[in-house]
């Protein structure tokens, strides 16, 4: 089984539209989304639209919820917050309605998918945990290997013999150890944060016990001209056309 992950689209039609067609050249079984795939970006519609026509099941994200929820939006910075409210104007009562009967987390083909944090939030950030709180949370994840998204990173968490093990995905396959249990983040398909423009994402395979992870170039300048165009601030158009520029918000 080949599964392609994807995470934080943000929007992002270049981006999607290029990693499908790289996963198109691959023989994937199953496209899962760790939510995010608004906000930032200038496409809310057609990537919705985009997901929903080629059967991608996603998870709720923390920019999901905020479409929902105004207690969750006023936690946004103000760029944030703007950069989704225009998103939220473009989206169709379809869409939304699409947003609002996202699940928190998704168990299937034996692992679990949740956008922040296991077990089910969609707003925790891993990098906030201490190593004794990883810990617990490791121990306690029924399934082996849990994908998340939300900080744009791609990073690899492996739990064995009482110890948190971390370290980053760079360009080669990473093996799994069948003794131990694993927290994968997946990096961002639409605004990666990793100084790097290619869109990110990672692929499973369960007979090889492997992670892979993609890198997608795309027509970022176009992306970040309608970031602009759109009114959504200048810094998510920036990152999108230089990298990851400023602060992790």
């Amino acid at each position: 089984m080949k599964l392609a992950i994807l995470s934080d689209i943000h929007s992002n039609l270049e981006a999607l539209e290029s990693v499908l067609k790289d996963i198109k050249r691959i023989a994937i079984d199953d496209i899962i989304s760790l939510g995010d795939n608004v906000g930032y970006g200038a496409d809310p519609e057609k990537v919705i639209q985009t997901i929903r026509k080629e059967n991608i099941e996603s998870v709720l994200g923390n920019h999901e919820l905020a479409c929902l929820e105004e207690d969750h939006l006023i936690t946004f910075n103000k760029r944030a917050k703007k950069a989704l409210l225009i998103n939220k104007k473009l989206l169709s009562h379809e869409s939304l309605e699409y947003i609002s009967n996202l699940n928190l987390f998704i168990i299937c083909h034996n692992c679990r998918f949740v956008h922040g944090l296991p077990p089910e939030s969609a707003t925790k950030y891993i990098t906030y945990e201490t190593k004794e709180n990883l810990i617990q949370i490791m121990k306690n994840i029924p399934e082996q290997i849990a994908f998340i998204g939300h900080t744009h990173h791609l990073r690899l968490y492996e739990y064995c013999n009482g110890e948190v093990k971390i370290k980053d995905i760079e360009k080669n396959k990473l093996s799994l150890d069948k003794n131990s249990s694993y927290i994968v983040n997946t990096g961002s398909v639409g605004q990666p944060r990793n100084k790097g423009i290619k869109a990110e994402y990672v692929i499973w395979d369960s007979a090889e016990r492997t992670i892979e992870p993609r890198y997608v170039t795309y027509n970022n300048k176009k992306a970040a001209k309608k970031i602009i165009k759109a009114g959504i601030p200048k810094i998510y158009s920036e990152r999108v056309e230089k990298g990851n520029i400023f602060a992790a918000v």
